[in-house]
Parts: structure tokens; sequence; C-alpha cells
């Protein structure tokens, strides 16, 4: 009988003490959620969305030539974007600017630079064996081929040839090493201080990386040099390769398409570069002048590049009008409200990969 009134006595207090600790996990969650106001929460879930983003920060651009400061964010999808006056210096927008990243094909930007400044456009290069097999998206050349460098410049700068990258290197720096110590100096030289670069096609590799305001700051002296200013706003152009026949070299005419979807469809478009790897994500350095202003915009690993290069450039110019309509792949931009804030939406087809 004793037995039996003890074990009813201890259920008693068990049951007892979990309705206690049901009570309390109640009325701890019931005062936690009067503590989080629906604002709290936006906020919470938004720094999950993207943790770089610190709580209750404005993507908001600065007014800019009388049009309407949006009362909200841009909407710029990238990582890292920068927008600069390529006049002054000035920066208009940025988001993440310092944040190093993988370059990808944007470093050939760099790559030029260098070849303009310390090569000789007319010499004639041997294409090399560890160039024609460099990987990633090609010109096609093959060992003990001959193509001038001028040739090699377009094709790095135009159709983003990662072999022409190589074979311009090594002949300029006089190995792949020699000629990386020229892209890190002048990188040193040009104050592009949050960058490093180890190779000259922006394939990914550790310790290849940048920021977008580097490369703003880049892209801004390249622009000066005409013969990069003429190769970034071209659509398209013939590069000669000349191949080893049996009593001479026979020459070969090869046709470069850019991969800028800019060019001819935004007003005053007129460069620079595209990249892409799996690492980098879809980047893009986006130019365009009218009258006597020149807009540089940086966007690296964002997928939707081409509408967003588009908006920072209308925005920088103080204006969106229908000039900034483009039709990649016969498919209409076109404007629409948001927030009262004009921006571009884009029905774009699948990207290409440089």
């Amino acid at each position: 009988m004793t037995w039996r009134l003890m074990r009813w006595t201890m259920a008693g207090v068990l049951v007892l003490g979990l309705v206690g600790s049901a009570l309390a996990a109640r009325t701890q969650t019931g005062s936690s959620r009067s503590r989080s106001s629906p604002g709290h929460r936006s906020a919470v879930a938004h720094r999950e969305h993207n943790p770089l983003l610190p709580i209750g920060e404005s993507l908001a651009v600065p007014r800019v030539g009388g049009l309407p400061e949006p009362p909200g964010a841009l909407g710029v999808n990238a990582a890292s974007a920068i927008l600069m006056d390529g006049k002054s210096g000035s920066v208009l927008f940025e988001r993440y600017p310092d944040a190093p990243r993988s370059p990808a094909s944007v470093t050939k930007i760099l790559t030029a630079l260098v070849v303009l400044e310390h090569g000789q456009l007319d010499d004639r290069v041997v294409v090399s064996r560890a160039a024609a097999e460099t990987g990633g998206f090609r010109l096609g050349l093959r060992a003990g081929q001959r193509i001038s460098l001028s040739d090699l410049l377009a094709a790095i700068l135009i159709r983003s040839a990662n072999d022409a990258a190589v074979a311009a290197a090594e002949h300029v720096g006089k190995s792949l090493n020699g000629f990386v110590a020229l892209m890190n100096a002048t990188a040193r030289e040009l104050g592009m201080t949050n960058s490093h670069f180890a190779n000259p096609h922006g394939l990914d590799e550790p310790f290849h990386y940048t920021t977008a305001r580097d490369m703003a700051i880049l892209t801004r002296v390249a622009l000066d040099h005409p013969m990069f200013a003429q190769l970034v706003r071209t659509r398209e152009t013939r590069v000669t390769i000349w191949k080893p026949g049996r009593r001479a070299l026979v020459p070969q005419v090869r046709i470069v398409l850019s991969h800028n979807r800019l060019l001819g469809r935004l007003e005053g478009a007129d460069g620079v570069k595209t990249g892409y790897t799996d690492s980098a994500g879809r980047c893009l350095v986006a130019s365009a002048s009218r009258g006597n202003q020149r807009m540089i915009a940086v966007l690296l690993n964002d997928p939707h590049r081409w509408t967003d290069a588009a908006a920072l450039l209308e925005y920088g110019f103080g204006s969106v009008r229908e000039a900034a309509r483009v039709w990649p792949e016969g498919r209409a931009w076109h404007f629409s409200r948001v927030e009262g804030w004009s921006r571009l939406e884009a029905k774009a087809s699948a990207e290409e990969r440089p």
C-alpha cells in the first residue's frame, strides 16, 4: 500500500513539472514575440538574405542631375558595385566597393594596359604550347602559329580570348611570371590597393582578386589610351593568324565579336569588358560617354549585370531616357516604375560565358 502511494505521488510531481515547463516556455516565447516588432523581423530576414548588409543600411543613391532621389535601394544586384565619373573620378554610387572578389575576364583590362605600356604592337608573336593549351574562352590558337601583338590585343579585349592573353603575356613579359609581375607593379602604381593578380586571363586562381573600386580606377586610366578606347567600343573586327605551311606561312582571317550587349544599344556605350567564371559570377565593367561626360560602372558577381549597368550609367548622366531601351538578343528591355523610381528591367536570354 505504501509502495503504491509513493508511485502515485512521484507521478503527480512529474506531471506538475512538465506542465510548469510548458507554461514557462510558452510565456518566454510570447514575451520574445512581443519584443520582436514587424520591422525588426523584416530587418533580420533581410540580413539573413544578405548577411554583409548591416541592418538599416540604405543603398539609396545621392541626388544627381536633378533626378528625383530614389526613395529606396536602386536595386543593384551585384555583390560589389561602383559608379564613377570618368572625368573627375567622383564616386556616385557604391556597394561593398572594397570587398576583394574574383574578377574573371575583367582582369584583361589590366592585361591590355600592360601590353600597351610595355609591348610593341607591330611585333609578330609566336604562339607557345602553353598559350595554345590555355582553357576557357579562346581564339583557337595553335602552337607555332604567328599573330601580331595588335591582333592579340584585339582578341583579348573584344573576344576575351584566354589563349591570346597568355601568348601576349609571354611575349611582353618574356615569361608568364614576368608579365604577372608587371601587372601587379602597374596595379600598385595606379593605387589599386586591394588587388592582386596571378594570371593575365582571369581564370580562377588563389591570390587572384580585385575590388570594384580598384577596377574603376584602372578603367579610368585605361580609357585614356586611344588604342584601348577604340578596341573596347568595337563590336566586330578581323584578326589574321599565320599558320605554318609546307613552304611558307599561310594567313587565316578570323572574325572576332564583342560580348558587350550595351554597345550600339545604350546611348553612348563605349566599353568595356565582360567576365564570367563559376567563382566570380557574372562581371561587367561598362562605360558610356555623352558630350563631355563619361560614366564608368563596375559590377562584380551580378546576375543582372546588363540592366544594372544601364540603370547605373543612366543615373550617372542624370536622366532616364528612351534611348536606354536595349534589345539584347532581339528581346526588348523596358522601363517600369518601382517605388516611384524609373529603373530598367530585362527580359534577356541566357548569358554568354565570358
